[in-house]
């Protein structure tokens, strides 16, 4: 069974691969702009967002951790080339400033403590964090209008944080420096500094 994050990238509809796509030129284009040396992914999921950095960046260690023992199953198969590890984003098993750019891709808005996984991003990046997570209310009304989850008001059912661009930059500055906040409809992108 796939999870949501596989169905989003299996998904052959043009709009959402559209939208998905602009959304990955944006996130690297973002994230190559300040020369990573070395990428971990927290929430990494299947590896699909993270294939798409080792494509643009093969030279870069990069490390990808999630918790669903089915998802890195799946990115194994899916990517052998990735390294995808189980780890927790509120306990990462790395020393201190071990990476010199941390990225959270659509994870936060699934926690039940942001702010601590934001700290712990914090805690192992040298230099960058990068976010994203899912522009509100644009995102809900976006599934609106295509029938998904219309009894929830577009809200995905795993979503228990949202955000409009403005509220996310503020929420990530108070605990790190904002150099980039972009909007990737229906996405929010954060470039902050440790």
């Amino acid at each position: 069974m796939s999870t949501t994050n596989q169905q989003k990238f299996l998904n052959q509809t043009p709009i959402q691969q559209g939208l998905i796509g602009n959304f990955h030129r944006q996130f690297l284009a973002t994230l190559v702009s300040v020369q990573p040396t070395s990428i971990l992914e927290l929430g990494c999921g299947e590896g699909y967002l993270l294939n798409k950095i080792h494509q643009q960046l093969p030279a870069t260690p990069m490390l990808g951790l999630d918790t669903l023992a089915a998802a890195l199953q799946e990115g194994h198969h899916l990517f052998p080339g990735l390294k995808l590890e189980s780890g927790d984003i509120y306990h990462i098993h790395q020393p201190d400033a071990s990476w010199d750019v941390t990225i959270a891709s659509e994870v936060l808005e699934h926690l039940d403590d942001p702010k601590a996984a934001i700290r712990e991003l914090k805690r192992v990046t040298k230099r960058y964090v990068l976010l994203s997570v899912p522009n509100e209310p644009w995102f809900r009304l976006g599934n609106f209008a295509r029938g998904r989850h219309v009894r929830r008001f577009g809200n995905h059912p795993e979503h228990i944080n949202m955000w409009t661009k403005k509220k996310f930059s503020r929420f990530v500055g108070h605990e790190l420096t904002i150099e980039k906040s972009i909007s990737a409809f229906p996405w929010t992108i954060v470039l902050a500094r440790k």
